[in-house]
């Protein structure tokens, strides 16, 4: 079975976060295990609290999970802390691990709540682009790490472009976040733009679709995939599970099967 290392913050509600990401890879047939760097009091609605884990105690869990465990892909999320880029990256390269790496630059909730510690926009790019396979910023994000206004969906391809040849790997920019009857995502690989693009469900709008997204081509990237057609079978994927939204309470989530 394949092995997925998802390493990120936890989301109590159990949409996005690890729980949500462990969903994601256990329905798609592969084995996720977990590197928990904080621990998050929220609900899609806001960020109550967040507790960093201490390094120690993520060392220890890599640890446990590499020291055993195959690995055939990691997907690395929320981090919060400035200074763990530098120390995942070193955890990596200790442990040698030779496989697919899809980051998420968690900078902010969905909401607008803080993620990352002020400078986490420097050291993410520094210390852990250079290992990823593919990165995953949202528009936000994007703009962040780009220092460009992100306007209409005409910038995508530009920006993509301009990050994938800044940090010398793929750059896969959801565009999900701009107004208009479709979602568009734009990948930049290998010197190449690729576009994906679906009619929007404007009755759907479930928590944690970008990590979840992430996790899908993490473990597509793992089963052999190319990183477009791993961006292309997980952008299908997810889209089937946004038209099958569950609601709890005032919050939407996706279907955990």
């Amino acid at each position: 079975m394949i092995g997925v290392l998802i390493i990120g913050g936890s989301d109590c509600s159990c949409g996005a976060g690890i729980q949500g990401d462990l969903k994601t890879v256990t329905n798609l047939g592969a084995y996720g295990t977990t590197i928990v760097t904080s621990v998050v009091a929220e609900h899609p609605g806001r960020v109550e609290a967040l507790y960093p884990l201490p390094f120690s105690i993520i060392e220890s869990q890599f640890h446990s999970i590499l020291d055993f465990f195959p690995i055939s892909a990691i997907k690395i999320g929320m981090l919060y802390k400035k200074e763990l880029p530098e120390k995942i990256a070193e955890l990596i390269q200790k442990f040698s691990i030779k496989a697919p790496i899809v980051i998420d630059p968690v900078l902010a909730a969905g909401n607008g709540d803080p993620l990352a510690e002020p400078g986490m926009e420097e050291e993410l790019p520094k210390n852990l682009f250079p290992l990823a396979t593919l990165v995953t910023p949202n528009i936000e994000e994007a703009e962040i790490l780009s220092g460009f206004i992100i306007e209409g969906p005409e910038d995508l391809p530009i920006v993509a472009q301009d990050l994938a040849e800044q940090y010398n790997t793929s750059f896969m920019i959801k565009g999900g976040h701009l107004q208009g009857k479709t979602t568009l995502d734009v990948l930049h690989h290998n010197g190449k733009t690729y576009s994906f693009e679906l009619p929007r469900i404007f009755s759907a709008n479930p928590h944690g679709t970008g990590c979840s997204m992430a996790s899908m081509i993490a473990v597509f990237l793992a089963q052999g995939l190319e990183v477009p057609n791993a961006v292309e079978k997980a952008k299908h994927t997810l889209y089937e599970k946004i038209k099958r939204e569950i609601q709890i309470g005032p919050f939407y989530f996706l279907p955990p099967q």
